[in-house]
């Protein structure tokens, strides 16, 4: 990039900061960033491995729930105290604490009788009453057979949440209810939670039947739920890791957190490092260039005012400078360009006035043509005032098509180019005894269409010259047409029925090369030029005809003319 109106030294010192600091403070950003990734990768695999644990966990218990009551609603003895009341006799005790023997750890197992308690794996004896209108009774009630699970409290702390599960097992009001504490979660699930991580059981309303670890503050339950209330994410505004699953079709769910893979301490220290790398690498740049811009600034400036003199004029501009280096390569270099563009501009001196002499004598060559067609007029009133019509007819017609060739115009219009092949095929009739015949299927629109002068009469030459060659009734025909995507190109098709094009020369033309067609001069030049006007996509192509004869296709782009002038 060109930086004018700078110092050799300003540009040094951006292209070192460039080249050094900005690399440097890249890969250092990078690498905090990958290995922020890689940190965060390991760490949530970890997480999710131990949030399956827990979920496991918590799913086998709720699996042991329900065996636990199919087993109560399955005993006789149990089944005969709900039926006939309130019984106290030691096989009931019994069947309960052998059915319970599995949860009864962890757990409180009690057997209702509508809305009292008349059995208990807990300790005391005392009686103990849950409403039948609402409440976990309610929802067994509503469902009967099945496992219902609601979140409640233990007694008058509303702090310490409990998770009841109940069941209804009888006609009559027969109810196994199922209360999970804390201590039996946290026995369940092993204790405490490493670090900052955290876990908890809640209901579809975000109510906690269980929370532990980081989770154990109510208030990142509370800001979850407000932020559903909000209708936003439940984790909006909150930092961690958290996961959430279902808990099978109990309705409940559980919530795994962990704090971030590195804390906002660490990444601060890490980019205060990058940024002190950058501030030591910046000052050697400083160094560095200043140091490297004294030695080279010199054999530059000599440089530059070598420069200016030359752009000057001053030809004889020199660099005196005795290094080895590149810079001393440069100011040899400079020298001999100086040289020779002093003798360049000296020979260029003498072709020029070459360059004059040549056009006056192709000025002067330029009259022969004229001369020529002035000396074909005279023919033509000769041999009409000595009453030969052949000779003038050929005359009057060569006359045309010289006039046409001597044009300055590069273009015309198809109407022009069938009228001159008129007048070249009646020269050629005249020539081949009337061996052959001229005619053309051009639509009226089309013939106002600009293409390039002389590009159908070295193709019709070549049809009644090779093509026609030993064919007593010959017949060359020219048609137009539009073709191509919404008719914006021009196809001219000249056909004869001789006696066919050969393999050779299809091949020639299908490899557009024009060293190819070198003995086809014609054909080369007509291809040549209509591929340098239009591209590759045009051109001159050519088939064999199934009865007889050869077909010539000719693609240009259309372009009609605006009736002042012939220019494409």
């Amino acid at each position: 990039m060109k930086l004018p109106h700078r110092s050799f030294r300003t540009q040094l010192l951006k292209s070192f900061f460039l080249v050094s600091v900005i690399p440097l403070l890249i890969s250092c950003v990078l690498t905090v960033n990958l290995f922020r990734s890689k940190v965060a990768r390991d760490i949530a695999a970890s997480d999710i491995e131990e949030a399956e644990r827990l979920n496991g966990k918590l799913t086998q218990l709720f699996d042991s729930f329900r065996a636990v009551t199919d087993q109560i609603s399955e005993d006789a003895y149990i089944q005969q105290a709900l039926t006939e009341g309130r019984v106290r006799i030691p096989s009931v005790y019994a069947s309960l604490y052998r059915e319970t023997e599995s949860i009864r750890n962890i757990s409180t197992v009690d057997i209702y009788s509508g809305r009292n308690r008349i059995y208990s794996t807990g300790r005391g004896t005392e009686d103990k009453t849950l409403p039948l209108h609402y409440g976990v009774l309610k929802r067994a009630s509503e469902h009967p057979g099945e496992l219902v699970y609601t979140v409640g409290m233990e007694g008058m702390d509303t702090t310490t949440p409990t998770l009841d599960i109940a069941r209804k097992i009888n006609q009559n009001d027969g109810y196994v209810v199922i209360t999970m504490h804390a201590q039996g979660f946290t026995t369940l699930l092993g204790g405490g939670l490493s670090g900052q991580n955290g876990f908890a059981v809640v209901n579809r309303f975000w109510e906690p039947a269980f929370r532990m670890g980081s989770l154990a503050n109510a208030s990142v339950l509370a800001g979850c739920r407000d932020n559903l209330m909000a209708g936003k994410g439940y984790k909006d505004g909150l930092t961690g890791s958290f996961y959430l699953s279902d808990l099978g079709d109990s309705g409940l769910r559980s919530i795994y957190t962990a704090p971030p893979a590195l804390s906002q301490d660490i990444i601060s220290s890490m980019y205060r490092i990058i940024l002190i790398l950058a501030a030591v690498s910046m000052g050697f740049c400083l160094l560095a260039s200043a140091w490297m811009s004294r030695a080279l600034s010199q054999p530059i400036h000599e440089l530059s005012d070598a420069m200016k003199r030359l752009r000057h004029g001053d030809l004889d501009a020199h660099v005196d400078m005795q290094r080895e280096d590149e810079f001393g390569q440069l100011a040899e270099g400079f020298n001999k360009t100086s040289a020779r563009l002093k003798t360049y501009m000296e020979e260029q001196v003498s072709q020029q006035k070459q360059l004059n002499d040549t056009k006056t004598a192709m000025m002067q060559a330029q009259l022969n043509p004229h001369f020529l067609y002035n000396t074909l007029d005279t023919i033509k009133w000769v041999a009409k005032e000595h009453h030969v019509p052949e000779i003038a007819a050929l005359s009057q017609s060569l006359a045309k098509i010289l006039r046409r060739s001597i044009s300055g115009e590069p273009f015309c219009t198809l109407e022009d180019e069938i009228d001159l092949l008129e007048n070249y095929c009646s020269i050629q009739s005249f020539r081949f005894d009337n061996s052959f015949v001229f005619d053309y299927d051009i639509p009226e629109t089309l013939m106002h269409a600009v293409i390039p002068k002389l590009i159908l009469q070295p193709v019709v030459e070549n049809a009644i010259i090779h093509g026609l060659e030993g064919v007593p009734d010959g017949r060359v025909q020219v048609l137009a047409k539009s073709c191509g995507a919404e008719d914006k190109d021009l196809e001219i098709l000249v056909t004869d029925n001789g006696r066919g094009i050969s393999n050779e020369m299809l091949q020639m033309l299908a490899r557009h090369e024009a060293p190819s067609l070198s003995g086809h001069l014609g054909c080369r030049n007509v291809d040549t030029l209509l591929r340098l006007n239009y591209g590759d996509a045009y051109g001159l192509s050519a088939r064999r005809l199934p009865e007889r004869g050869t077909e010539m296709r000719i693609l240009l782009p259309l372009r009609l003319d605006s009736g002042s002038n012939h220019n494409s």
